[in-house]
């Protein structure tokens, strides 16, 4: 799942800085831009953004009132956000904190130091919707326009998969394909056909000596899940969990599916 960061500020050339400073270092980071307090809330609002980077001076037009109405916006409609400013004294930073902002960094600041301040208030852990699961022995088969792609199944969830599948031209990444799920627990297999999904991201983790991709890792959403398959996942989730072992490792996978 791609994680969407709000830059907020008049400056078209310092939110360019920023935004270079984002995409140089997180490969799953989608940059939105606001210009005007009243766009920046109106994306926040609607829940367009994951998180917030407000790039704070002192001629920033609609500045205060922009942290008046962030400080104003309800429980649920609020994102963290990360304040950027060439401004760090003490009352500053109070007037940041009033309106609910306790993040901060200097502006400007190291590349790397702007990736790992996000990655820790907007960890992509966090903004999974759906516990994702790994099992032993698991596979899936996709099916799009006559042509079937058969795969590994790395880890699963109610909202998507993620797997690896040899390379395969007659595949098309840009258009939705039905998969089939077949995987066990202890013993006892476990089929969820029909599950419409869309490709979110693909990497290539192998490949051939003249360099053209031999493996690739995919991840794909789930659009439409049938009511029977649904109670397939759910029952193999739940045999999953009653099977962990503190004294082996557990099922639950480390690698995200969307």
């Amino acid at each position: 799942m791609s994680r969407q960061f709000l830059v907020i500020n008049h400056s078209s050339t310092l939110r360019k800085i920023v935004r270079t400073q984002i995409r140089a270092n997180l490969n799953d980071a989608v940059v939105l831009e606001a210009e005007q307090a009243d766009e920046a809330l109106r994306m926040i609002r609607d829940r367009q953004c994951h998180m917030a980077l407000f790039l704070w001076d002192q001629a920033l037009p609609q500045g205060p009132e922009l942290l008046q109405k962030l400080a104003e916006l309800p429980e649920d409609q609020r994102v963290p956000t990360l304040v950027m400013t060439t401004d760090v004294r003490g009352e500053t930073l109070d007037r940041f904190r009033q309106a609910g902002i306790n993040e901060h960094l200097p502006f400007p600041c190291l590349s790397e130091t702007l990736a790992e301040t996000l990655n820790r208030i907007c960890n992509p852990v966090s903004l999974r919707r759906d516990k994702r699961y790994a099992f032993s022995h698991a596979n899936f088969l996709l099916e799009q326009r006559g042509h079937a792609f058969e795969g590994t199944l790395v880890n699963a969830s109610l909202g998507g998969l993620l797997g690896e599948m040899p390379y395969s031209d007659n595949f098309n990444w840009s258009l939705p394909a039905t998969a089939s799920i077949n995987l066990a627990v202890d013993g006892d297999s476990y089929i969820a056909p029909h599950l419409y999904c869309a490709v979110v991201q693909v990497s290539v983790i192998r490949r051939y000596p003249d360099f053209s991709p031999k493996m690739l890792r995919i991840s794909f959403n789930f659009l439409q899940i049938p009511e029977t398959s649904r109670q397939t996942l759910e029952q193999a989730f739940e045999r999953a969990e009653a099977a962990q072992d503190p004294g082996t490792p557990p099922y639950v996978g480390k690698i995200a599916a969307n």
